[in-house]
């Protein structure tokens, strides 16, 4: 035979005991099959290899690298098999670190103890002494997604920012790009979204590094890039049969599709993403999609199941303070009972996402709240309450430049301004670039809509609410489109 990879794979078959020369041959040859596109066969040639291989480090190290090829395939089963197997073996210093990285994305960044957070972050300093710079920074992600799912302190996401800065000359890289957007959402904002900028989409192709860029652009508040992004991974996660990828990206899609108004793309992503989790599983990631299914249950008017699928995602979080989906089941509660018209209650449901002394506050994902909160403030005569928490906004919205921050700040500002104030501020909210926007757009024309009619500028009012009425049937936002209506009727009959 002579091609290599055949005759790898043929002599490996007509062997029983440990041979290193074909052992190498395979490992070699995993390559190619990654290159032809079969994971599986890919997986058959490490575990193969591993067999045959005399050295244990070397064996163990060939097991772990199959278990991180498993895991995007979703095969949790199989990783904890080749993760058993290779603890088994004398692994070196960076494969035991290699180890610690793979339980870290296996179990989803699962967080804890601020403790765990500097344990990586000491690991990845020894892997970049050690020469590994890649693994550093995957080990340094394993530490920022301890800090996304939970509030690990102040200390803890500012050692994995230093972590990530020590590491010169891969500031470009989306790992990079991720430890920096999902460690310290907030502080490396900024930077963050200058880089997602930076990046030209069409020029990604590895689906790994699209989930990453999306990771990052939905941490710091960017759903135009992390539609984007994930949109173009999850085409290519399809490619490649890799489920386990597939489920986060799908699930990471749906709360950015909502505020663009694809609410048609969440749905379909929902239900997959949360489908994939618990065959790959993921439980974090299925308890996130119970905290997206109540806000679609809200967003759609079904109050009664949003308030009980959030307790059934706050009873899966709450134990593992989770404050990502704590703060995600707090705005379902909330939406859910804006759409009963209970205001009140849905003022304080949505307030605790902003109060930082809450399980329920997170940094950035609170801000998908603020125009909710805004409207619940108005109906529940409760402003100079909303103007408060609005005030602290503000002062987040001096540190990152987060597109959902300023655009949910545009539209509270307005429908929380005084007389004098009200309509210079929806002019600049629907001035602002809204065309990936249509859902905020919608309700902004509803809201200054609003405003004018009850001001009797009924001519001028006309337009903001057909036009509202028009997207929000569009969207599928039919709670909206009712008021849309029922603000017209109020035209109607004014003038009869």
């Amino acid at each position: 035979l002579d091609d290599p990879y055949r005759r790898a794979w043929h002599r490996s078959q007509a062997i029983t005991g440990p041979d290193d020369e074909v052992a190498d041959g395979l490992e070699a040859s995993y390559r190619t099959a990654l290159r032809r596109g079969s994971v599986t066969e890919a997986i058959w040639a490490l575990k193969r290899s591993a067999q045959l291989t005399s050295d244990s480090a070397t064996r163990g190290r060939r097991l772990l690298l199959a278990a991180e090829h498993a895991f995007a395939l979703g095969r949790a089963d199989l990783v904890s098999e080749l993760l058993a197997r290779a603890a088994r073996t004398r692994l070196s210093k960076l494969d035991l670190a290699r180890m610690e990285w793979l339980r870290e994305i296996f179990h989803d960044g699962v967080p804890g103890d601020p403790a765990r957070v500097f344990e990586l972050c000491e690991m990845a300093g020894q892997s970049v002494e050690a020469g590994d710079r890649p693994l550093a920074l995957n080990l340094l992600l394993g530490a920022a997604l301890r800090c996304w799912w939970s509030d690990t302190g102040p200390d803890a996401r500012a050692r994995v920012v230093a972590g990530a800065r020590q590491l010169d000359g891969m500031e470009r890289d989306p790992r990079h790009i991720a430890v920096l957007g999902v460690g310290d959402l907030l502080r490396q904002g900024r930077l963050v979204i200058e880089r997602l900028h930076a990046v030209v989409l069409e020029a990604v192709d590895d689906p790994a590094q699209l989930w990453l860029l999306g990771m990052a652009a939905h941490a710091v508040g960017e759903p135009v890039r992390a539609a984007d992004f994930l949109a173009r991974a999850e085409s290519r996660l399809r490619d490649d049969g890799r489920l386990g990828l597939l489920s986060q990206v799908l699930t990471l899609q749906v709360l950015d599709n909502l505020e663009l108004g694809d609410w048609g793309r969440a749905r379909a992503a929902l239900e997959e993403g949360r489908r994939l989790a618990v065959e790959t599983g993921q439980p974090i990631w299925d308890t996130g999609t119970l905290t997206l299914t109540a806000i679609m249950a809200g967003l759609h008017g079904d109050g009664e199941r949003a308030q009980l699928v959030a307790a059934e995602a706050e009873y899966g979080a709450d134990g593992r303070r989770l404050n990502d989906l704590l703060c995600c089941a707090q705005l379902a509660r909330g939406i859910g009972l804006m759409a009963g018209g209970e205001y009140g209650a849905a003022y304080d449901a949505l307030s605790r996402m902003f109060d930082p002394a809450d399980p329920a506050f997170h940094p950035t994902e609170r801000f998908h709240g603020v125009m909710f909160l805004a409207e619940a403030a108005v109906h529940a005569r409760r402003v100079v309450e909303g103007r408060v928490v609005i005030a602290a906004l503000e002062q987040d919205g001096r540190t990152t430049s987060s597109a959902t921050l300023h655009r949910h700040l545009s539209y509270a500002r307005a429908v929380l301004a005084d007389e004098r104030e009200a309509e210079e501020l929806f002019g600049a909210a629907l001035r602002a670039d809204l065309v990936r926007w249509p859902w905020l757009r919608a309700k902004t024309e509803l809201a200054y809509g609003g405003w004018l009619r009850r001001r009797r500028r009924v001519a001028e009012s006309r337009p903001y609410l057909r036009s509202a009425q028009a997207t929000f049937d569009l969207i599928g936002a039919s709670v909206w489109a009712d008021q849309a209506r029922a603000e017209l009727r109020e035209i109607g009959r004014a003038h009869v």
